[in-house]
Protein backbone atom coordinates (compact mmCIF):
# COMPACT_ATOMS: atom_id res chain seq x y z
CA UNK A 1 0.00 0.00 0.00
CA UNK A 2 1.28 3.45 -0.92
CA UNK A 3 1.60 6.09 1.82
CA UNK A 4 -0.84 8.99 1.60
CA UNK A 5 0.38 11.81 -0.62
CA UNK A 6 -2.72 13.92 -1.06
CA UNK A 7 -6.06 14.73 0.49
CA UNK A 8 -8.10 17.12 2.59
CA UNK A 9 -7.01 18.56 5.90
CA UNK A 10 -9.51 17.91 8.67
CA UNK A 11 -7.76 19.66 11.50
CA UNK A 12 -6.05 22.63 9.85
CA UNK A 13 -2.37 23.04 9.09
CA UNK A 14 -1.23 21.60 12.40
CA UNK A 15 0.01 18.09 11.95
CA UNK A 16 3.12 16.00 11.69
CA UNK A 17 4.93 14.11 9.01
CA UNK A 18 4.80 14.58 5.26
CA UNK A 19 1.03 14.86 5.11
CA UNK A 20 1.00 17.78 7.57
CA UNK A 21 -2.39 16.88 9.00
CA UNK A 22 -3.72 15.63 5.65
CA UNK A 23 -5.89 12.56 5.43
CA UNK A 24 -7.24 10.90 2.34
CA UNK A 25 -5.01 7.94 1.62
CA UNK A 26 -3.41 6.65 -1.53
CA UNK A 27 -6.23 7.45 -3.94
CA UNK A 28 -5.15 11.09 -4.17
CA UNK A 29 -8.78 12.19 -4.25
CA UNK A 30 -10.48 14.73 -2.06
CA UNK A 31 -13.71 16.48 -1.36
CA UNK A 32 -14.84 19.76 -2.91
CA UNK A 33 -13.78 22.02 -0.03
CA UNK A 34 -11.53 22.40 2.97
CA UNK A 35 -7.83 22.97 3.43
CA UNK A 36 -5.57 21.01 1.12
CA UNK A 37 -1.82 20.62 1.35
CA UNK A 38 0.38 20.16 -1.70
CA UNK A 39 2.84 17.36 -0.92
CA UNK A 40 5.28 18.63 -3.54
CA UNK A 41 5.78 22.12 -2.12
CA UNK A 42 4.19 21.87 1.32
CA UNK A 43 1.96 24.85 0.47
CA UNK A 44 -1.66 25.06 1.63
CA UNK A 45 -4.79 25.96 -0.34
CA UNK A 46 -8.37 26.39 0.82
CA UNK A 47 -10.94 25.41 -1.81
CA UNK A 48 -13.66 28.07 -2.00
CA UNK A 49 -15.20 27.39 -5.41
CA UNK A 50 -18.17 29.67 -4.74
CA UNK A 51 -15.86 32.68 -4.94
CA UNK A 52 -15.41 32.06 -8.65
CA UNK A 53 -18.90 33.49 -9.20
CA UNK A 54 -18.30 36.82 -7.45
CA UNK A 55 -18.75 39.92 -9.68
CA UNK A 56 -15.92 41.83 -11.34
CA UNK A 57 -15.96 45.19 -13.08
CA UNK A 58 -13.07 44.66 -15.49
CA UNK A 59 -13.28 44.09 -19.24
CA UNK A 60 -12.17 40.63 -20.48
CA UNK A 61 -8.67 40.84 -21.89
CA UNK A 62 -6.50 38.62 -24.01
CA UNK A 63 -3.01 37.53 -23.03
CA UNK A 64 -1.48 40.44 -24.94
CA UNK A 65 -3.35 42.86 -22.70
CA UNK A 66 -5.79 44.01 -25.38
CA UNK A 67 -9.52 43.84 -24.91
CA UNK A 68 -11.05 40.59 -26.13
CA UNK A 69 -11.45 40.68 -29.91
CA UNK A 70 -8.88 43.46 -30.43
CA UNK A 71 -6.13 43.11 -33.03
CA UNK A 72 -2.61 42.29 -31.78
CA UNK A 73 -0.24 45.18 -31.21
CA UNK A 74 2.01 46.14 -34.15
CA UNK A 75 5.55 44.78 -34.09
CA UNK A 76 7.40 47.69 -35.75
CA UNK A 77 9.17 48.65 -32.52
CA UNK A 78 9.57 45.14 -31.12
CA UNK A 79 13.25 44.36 -30.36
CA UNK A 80 12.59 40.61 -30.60
CA UNK A 81 11.26 40.57 -34.18
CA UNK A 82 13.48 39.35 -37.00
CA UNK A 83 15.31 42.23 -38.61
CA UNK A 84 15.55 44.14 -35.33
CA UNK A 85 18.60 42.29 -34.00
CA UNK A 86 20.51 45.56 -33.42
CA UNK A 87 17.83 46.63 -30.92
CA UNK A 88 19.02 44.00 -28.41
CA UNK A 89 22.35 43.36 -26.70
CA UNK A 90 24.64 41.01 -28.69
CA UNK A 91 23.21 37.52 -28.84
CA UNK A 92 24.55 34.82 -26.54
CA UNK A 93 23.26 31.81 -28.47
CA UNK A 94 20.97 31.01 -31.38
CA UNK A 95 19.72 28.23 -33.59
CA UNK A 96 20.47 29.35 -37.15
CA UNK A 97 19.46 26.70 -39.71
CA UNK A 98 21.07 28.59 -42.60
CA UNK A 99 24.32 29.31 -40.77
CA UNK A 100 23.75 33.07 -40.78
CA UNK A 101 25.99 35.37 -38.75
CA UNK A 102 25.16 36.36 -35.16
CA UNK A 103 22.91 39.40 -34.70
CA UNK A 104 21.45 39.11 -38.21
CA UNK A 105 18.19 37.63 -39.54
CA UNK A 106 17.98 33.90 -40.26
CA UNK A 107 17.56 32.53 -36.73
CA UNK A 108 14.93 30.10 -35.45
CA UNK A 109 15.49 30.69 -31.70
CA UNK A 110 17.61 33.52 -30.30
CA UNK A 111 19.10 34.20 -26.85
CA UNK A 112 20.16 37.65 -25.66
CA UNK A 113 21.02 39.17 -22.28
CA UNK A 114 18.11 40.87 -20.54
CA UNK A 115 18.66 44.64 -20.79
CA UNK A 116 17.19 45.08 -17.30
CA UNK A 117 18.59 42.07 -15.43
CA UNK A 118 17.61 40.74 -12.04
CA UNK A 119 21.11 39.23 -11.80
CA UNK A 120 23.93 40.93 -13.72
CA UNK A 121 25.37 38.44 -16.19
CA UNK A 122 22.85 35.80 -15.25
CA UNK A 123 19.53 36.87 -16.75
CA UNK A 124 18.77 35.89 -20.34
CA UNK A 125 15.87 36.08 -22.79
CA UNK A 126 15.04 33.19 -25.12
CA UNK A 127 13.02 34.47 -28.09
CA UNK A 128 10.90 31.52 -29.21
CA UNK A 129 10.65 32.37 -32.91
CA UNK A 130 10.89 35.31 -35.31
CA UNK A 131 7.05 35.55 -35.31
CA UNK A 132 5.64 38.35 -33.16
CA UNK A 133 2.21 36.85 -32.47
CA UNK A 134 2.69 33.06 -32.25
CA UNK A 135 2.85 31.77 -28.65
CA UNK A 136 4.27 28.32 -27.88
CA UNK A 137 0.84 26.71 -28.18
CA UNK A 138 0.65 27.72 -31.86
CA UNK A 139 4.17 26.74 -32.90
CA UNK A 140 4.84 23.47 -34.72
CA UNK A 141 6.36 20.54 -32.87
CA UNK A 142 9.83 21.11 -34.44
CA UNK A 143 9.65 24.78 -33.41
CA UNK A 144 8.75 23.98 -29.80
CA UNK A 145 11.47 21.31 -29.80
CA UNK A 146 13.96 24.03 -30.75
CA UNK A 147 12.81 26.12 -27.78
CA UNK A 148 13.13 23.20 -25.34
CA UNK A 149 16.55 22.38 -26.79
CA UNK A 150 17.61 25.94 -26.07
CA UNK A 151 16.30 25.67 -22.51
CA UNK A 152 18.66 22.73 -22.02
CA UNK A 153 21.60 24.49 -23.69
CA UNK A 154 21.25 27.58 -21.52
CA UNK A 155 20.83 25.61 -18.29
CA UNK A 156 23.99 23.67 -19.09
CA UNK A 157 25.93 26.82 -20.00
CA UNK A 158 24.89 28.77 -16.90
CA UNK A 159 25.57 25.84 -14.58
CA UNK A 160 29.02 25.51 -16.16
CA UNK A 161 29.49 29.22 -15.47
CA UNK A 162 29.10 28.73 -11.73
CA UNK A 163 25.38 29.22 -11.00
CA UNK A 164 23.96 27.46 -7.95
CA UNK A 165 20.72 26.83 -9.83
CA UNK A 166 19.01 27.90 -13.05
CA UNK A 167 15.38 28.99 -13.25
CA UNK A 168 13.50 28.90 -16.57
CA UNK A 169 10.23 30.81 -16.65
CA UNK A 170 7.57 31.86 -19.13
CA UNK A 171 5.34 34.93 -18.67
CA UNK A 172 2.51 34.92 -21.22
CA UNK A 173 0.40 38.06 -21.15
CA UNK A 174 0.57 41.41 -19.43
CA UNK A 175 -1.28 40.17 -16.34
CA UNK A 176 1.43 37.53 -15.98
CA UNK A 177 4.24 40.08 -16.04
CA UNK A 178 5.24 40.09 -19.71
CA UNK A 179 6.42 43.59 -20.61
CA UNK A 180 6.88 42.67 -24.30
CA UNK A 181 4.24 40.66 -26.16
CA UNK A 182 6.62 38.88 -28.54
CA UNK A 183 6.65 35.31 -27.13
CA UNK A 184 9.78 34.61 -25.10
CA UNK A 185 11.03 32.82 -22.01
CA UNK A 186 13.54 34.00 -19.43
CA UNK A 187 16.44 32.17 -17.80
CA UNK A 188 17.98 33.16 -14.46
CA UNK A 189 21.31 31.94 -13.07
CA UNK A 190 20.82 32.26 -9.31
CA UNK A 191 23.71 32.49 -6.83
CA UNK A 192 21.68 30.46 -4.32
CA UNK A 193 19.24 27.60 -4.68
CA UNK A 194 15.84 29.39 -4.64
CA UNK A 195 13.78 28.87 -1.46
CA UNK A 196 10.86 27.30 -3.35
CA UNK A 197 13.19 24.69 -4.84
CA UNK A 198 14.87 24.14 -1.45
CA UNK A 199 11.44 23.45 0.05
CA UNK A 200 10.66 20.90 -2.66
CA UNK A 201 14.05 19.23 -2.25
CA UNK A 202 13.33 18.91 1.47
CA UNK A 203 9.93 17.33 0.78
CA UNK A 204 11.56 14.82 -1.60
CA UNK A 205 14.35 14.01 0.86
CA UNK A 206 11.93 13.54 3.78
CA UNK A 207 9.74 11.23 1.71
CA UNK A 208 12.73 9.22 0.51
CA UNK A 209 13.94 8.70 4.08
CA UNK A 210 10.48 7.76 5.35
CA UNK A 211 9.25 5.57 2.49
CA UNK A 212 12.31 4.76 0.37
CA UNK A 213 10.70 6.02 -2.83
CA UNK A 214 10.30 9.15 -4.96
CA UNK A 215 7.58 11.53 -3.79
CA UNK A 216 6.49 12.56 -7.29
CA UNK A 217 6.56 9.01 -8.63
CA UNK A 218 4.11 8.04 -5.87
CA UNK A 219 2.01 11.15 -6.49
CA UNK A 220 1.75 10.24 -10.16
CA UNK A 221 0.80 6.68 -9.25
CA UNK A 222 -2.06 7.70 -6.98
CA UNK A 223 -3.22 10.47 -9.32
CA UNK A 224 -3.29 8.13 -12.32
CA UNK A 225 -5.05 5.39 -10.34
CA UNK A 226 -7.80 7.78 -9.20
CA UNK A 227 -7.93 9.44 -12.62
CA UNK A 228 -10.24 12.42 -12.15
CA UNK A 229 -7.49 15.07 -12.24
CA UNK A 230 -5.49 13.58 -15.13
CA UNK A 231 -5.51 15.70 -18.28
CA UNK A 232 -3.42 13.30 -20.34
CA UNK A 233 -1.18 10.28 -19.76
CA UNK A 234 1.76 8.78 -21.61
CA UNK A 235 5.52 9.21 -21.31
CA UNK A 236 4.55 12.58 -19.78
CA UNK A 237 1.61 13.14 -17.46
CA UNK A 238 -0.36 16.37 -17.16
CA UNK A 239 -2.64 16.81 -14.16
CA UNK A 240 -4.36 19.44 -12.06
CA UNK A 241 -3.01 19.57 -8.48
CA UNK A 242 -5.44 18.64 -5.72
CA UNK A 243 -4.40 21.81 -3.87
CA UNK A 244 -4.64 24.06 -6.94
CA UNK A 245 -3.98 27.72 -6.19
CA UNK A 246 -5.08 28.97 -9.62
CA UNK A 247 -8.02 28.05 -11.89
CA UNK A 248 -6.74 25.46 -14.40
CA UNK A 249 -3.38 25.16 -12.63
CA UNK A 250 -1.51 22.37 -14.40
CA UNK A 251 1.59 20.28 -13.81
CA UNK A 252 3.59 18.28 -16.31
CA UNK A 253 6.19 15.62 -15.48
CA UNK A 254 7.80 12.54 -17.00
CA UNK A 255 6.08 9.32 -15.96
CA UNK A 256 9.45 7.62 -15.46
CA UNK A 257 11.68 8.84 -12.65
CA UNK A 258 14.03 11.56 -13.91
CA UNK A 259 15.71 14.11 -11.63
CA UNK A 260 17.51 16.19 -14.27
CA UNK A 261 15.73 18.02 -17.09
CA UNK A 262 18.97 17.99 -19.11
CA UNK A 263 18.72 14.23 -19.58
CA UNK A 264 15.25 14.37 -21.13
CA UNK A 265 14.49 14.11 -24.86
CA UNK A 266 13.57 17.68 -25.91
CA UNK A 267 11.22 16.48 -28.64
CA UNK A 268 9.18 14.44 -26.17
CA UNK A 269 8.98 17.36 -23.74
CA UNK A 270 7.96 19.69 -26.57
CA UNK A 271 5.06 17.49 -27.67
CA UNK A 272 3.63 17.25 -24.17
CA UNK A 273 4.18 20.92 -23.36
CA UNK A 274 2.58 22.12 -26.60
CA UNK A 275 -0.42 19.86 -26.03
CA UNK A 276 -0.91 21.15 -22.48
CA UNK A 277 -0.57 24.80 -23.51
CA UNK A 278 -2.99 24.32 -26.42
CA UNK A 279 -5.66 22.93 -24.10
CA UNK A 280 -5.12 25.78 -21.65
CA UNK A 281 -5.29 28.42 -24.40
CA UNK A 282 -8.58 26.99 -25.59
CA UNK A 283 -10.10 26.61 -22.12
CA UNK A 284 -9.06 30.10 -20.97
CA UNK A 285 -9.47 32.06 -24.24
CA UNK A 286 -5.69 32.45 -24.41
CA UNK A 287 -5.59 33.87 -20.90
CA UNK A 288 -2.38 35.09 -19.32
CA UNK A 289 -0.24 32.48 -17.57
CA UNK A 290 3.06 31.86 -15.87
CA UNK A 291 5.04 28.66 -16.25
CA UNK A 292 8.28 27.53 -14.65
CA UNK A 293 10.59 24.55 -14.63
CA UNK A 294 11.84 22.86 -11.47
CA UNK A 295 14.87 20.63 -11.97
CA UNK A 296 17.86 19.67 -9.83
CA UNK A 297 20.27 22.47 -8.87
CA UNK A 298 23.59 22.75 -10.68
CA UNK A 299 26.06 20.07 -9.66
CA UNK A 300 28.78 21.24 -7.33
CA UNK A 301 32.44 21.03 -8.25
CA UNK A 302 33.15 18.68 -5.35
CA UNK A 303 31.11 15.90 -6.96
CA UNK A 304 28.28 16.02 -4.44
CA UNK A 305 25.67 13.36 -5.15
CA UNK A 306 22.58 14.33 -7.09
CA UNK A 307 19.69 15.02 -4.70
CA UNK A 308 16.46 13.06 -4.68
CA UNK A 309 14.16 14.87 -7.12
CA UNK A 310 11.83 14.46 -10.12
CA UNK A 311 11.74 17.38 -12.54
CA UNK A 312 8.43 18.96 -13.47
CA UNK A 313 6.85 22.01 -15.08
CA UNK A 314 4.19 24.05 -13.30
CA UNK A 315 1.71 26.22 -15.21
CA UNK A 316 -0.39 28.87 -13.45
CA UNK A 317 -3.08 30.62 -15.53
CA UNK A 318 -3.52 34.12 -14.17
CA UNK A 319 -7.31 34.17 -14.13
CA UNK A 320 -7.38 35.23 -10.49
CA UNK A 321 -5.42 37.86 -8.58
CA UNK A 322 -3.53 37.26 -5.36
CA UNK A 323 -5.08 39.46 -2.68
CA UNK A 324 -4.34 40.34 0.94
CA UNK A 325 -5.42 37.00 2.41
CA UNK A 326 -3.14 34.95 0.17
CA UNK A 327 -0.20 37.33 0.58
CA UNK A 328 -0.68 37.74 4.33
CA UNK A 329 -1.20 34.07 5.22
CA UNK A 330 0.61 32.10 2.53
CA UNK A 331 -2.61 30.09 2.02
CA UNK A 332 -3.90 29.94 -1.54
CA UNK A 333 -7.58 30.23 -2.40
CA UNK A 334 -8.79 27.81 -5.05
CA UNK A 335 -11.89 28.95 -6.94
CA UNK A 336 -12.20 26.12 -9.48
CA UNK A 337 -12.42 22.48 -8.43
CA UNK A 338 -9.36 20.76 -9.96
CA UNK A 339 -11.52 17.79 -10.98
CA UNK A 340 -13.77 20.11 -13.00
CA UNK A 341 -10.71 21.93 -14.40
CA UNK A 342 -9.21 18.64 -15.59
CA UNK A 343 -12.47 17.64 -17.28
CA UNK A 344 -12.66 20.95 -19.13
CA UNK A 345 -9.02 20.69 -20.20
CA UNK A 346 -9.53 17.13 -21.45
CA UNK A 347 -12.42 18.40 -23.57
CA UNK A 348 -10.08 20.96 -25.21
CA UNK A 349 -7.14 18.59 -25.64
CA UNK A 350 -5.80 18.25 -29.20
CA UNK A 351 -4.62 14.84 -30.47
CA UNK A 352 -1.04 14.06 -29.49
CA UNK A 353 0.20 14.47 -33.07
CA UNK A 354 -1.99 17.45 -34.08
CA UNK A 355 -0.30 20.44 -35.72
CA UNK A 356 -1.57 23.95 -34.96
CA UNK A 357 -3.67 25.82 -37.50
CA UNK A 358 -1.76 28.62 -39.20
CA UNK A 359 -3.60 31.90 -39.32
Amino acid sequence: MRPPVSGVARGGPAGGGLSGGVSGGPSGGSGSGGLRRDPLSGAWTVMATGRGARPHDDTPRCANGAEAGAAPAPSAACPFCEGHEQMTPPELDALRPDGSAPDTPGWAVRVVPNKYPVFEGGHEVIVHSPSHDRPLSTLTLPEVTDVVTMYQRRIAALCAGGAAAVAVILNHGREAGASLSHPHSQVFATPIVPPVLVSELEQFAHYQVKYGRCLLCDMLGTTLAEGSRVVFDGPFVAWTPDASRWPYELRLAPRAHEPDFLRTDPGAVAGALRRALTALASATADGALNAWLHTVPCRSADGKAEPQFHWHIEIAPRLATLAGFELGTGIGVGTLDPVEAAARLRAELPPADAQPARG
